[in-house]
């Protein structure tokens, strides 16, 4: 019996001989230490391949420094986010959440649209290809729409608004009108907001338009 059972072996460990081993198992027989790790080579095709099994991912943070509940905060981002298919979160550490996506529309949902909600508290979202540490990423911004109001017609251009809104942050979209909305005193900007700085400067809540022909 222990014949058969080390002939059985052998001819498994042929049948395996023929196979071309994974990158994964390359690395493990390499018996690598951590400090080799970081001048370990990989062929662009592999990294080419390695995204592709990990795409749509995206690194969040919530704009706050109290305590919350992390099931609260998935359950919730779940329902405002409304995926077509399951969206995973792991945690990376505290405040700071792995999230990926299992579909192209539900990662550009939760990365492009929003701004999201969680007790008050904006979630700070950034897309996330994998090629570093999540803990590394950069978490400085958030999306919000800001309303500018009372422009005159002669100003009312996307050319000079997006210019105004520069003032706030980084402009995403212009709204000259919104959904539904054929006539109203305002203008809807999405920008990216820099959670770093103040969020609005104080003039600009009452931005006061030339009345000569400067902007």
């Amino acid at each position: 019996m222990a014949a058969e059972k080390e002939g059985g072996g052998s001819s498994e460990t042929a049948r395996d001989a023929g196979k071309e081993p994974s990158l994964e198992e390359l690395i493990c027989s390499l018996n690598l230490r951590g400090e080799d790790i970081k001048g370990l080579f990989v062929a662009k095709s592999e990294v080419e391949t390695l995204k592709e099994e990990k795409k749509w991912m995206a690194v969040i943070r919530v704009l706050t420094s109290k305590p919350f509940n992390a099931t609260s905060l998935k359950q919730t981002l779940r329902f405002a986010w409304a995926p077509a298919h399951e969206v995973n979160f792991r945690d990376v550490e505290e405040n700071r959440f792995l999230v990926r996506a299992n579909c192209l529309g539900d990662w550009k949902r939760i990365t492009k649209q929003g701004p999201w909600i969680f007790r008050d508290y904006g979630p700070l979202i950034e897309k996330f290809d994998g090629s570093c540490s999540a803990a590394a990423v950069e978490l400085n911004r958030i999306h919000a729409w800001v309303r500018i109001h009372d422009i005159p017609e002669l100003y009312r251009q996307k050319k000079l608004i997006t210019g105004l809104a520069g003032n706030i942050g980084d402009v995403v979209q212009v709204d000259m009108n919104g959904p539904g909305q054929d006539s109203r005193d305002f203008v809807r900007v999405r920008v990216w907001l820099d959670v770093r700085k103040n969020a609005v400067p104080e003039n600009i809540h009452r931005r006061q338009w030339p009345l000569g022909s400067g902007f």
